[in-house]
């Protein structure tokens, strides 16, 4: 992964972490009212905590050289490997699928 596609990663994951904070605030803001408790204040600050403490998690995982991707070369081989495997399953059971129907179809033939 290079700086720039990294920088880039970054940058869209704290975007949408702080889209989705800002959109909480606002309905937690709507939902508390007019009240003057501090208890009001309570789920907001934890919102903001939230996305601050996620922000610096993101920023750490993806500076750190040994996380310079987000997948395992060999996970990601693994991942393909069962994709394949699916792949296969699922045309080898659409083949004796479709057998099967011709069958049905010979014996329903036959015995008209």
């Amino acid at each position: 992964m290079t700086i720039s596609t990294q920088r880039d990663v970054r940058v869209t994951i704290i975007s949408r972490i702080w889209a989705y904070a800002t959109v909480m605030l606002f309905i937690s803001i709507l939902l508390s009212g007019q009240g003057q408790d501090r208890k009001v204040l309570f789920l907001p600050a934890t919102i903001v905590f939230g996305a601050a403490t996620s922000t610096i998690v993101v920023l750490r995982k993806l500076r750190d050289r040994r996380h310079e991707t987000l997948f395992p070369s060999e996970t990601l081989e693994e991942l393909k490997q069962r994709i394949e495997n699916l792949e296969a399953i699922a045309t080898s059971d659409a083949r004796s699928w479709d057998h099967s129907l011709k069958q049905l179809e010979q014996t329903t033939l036959d015995r008209s």
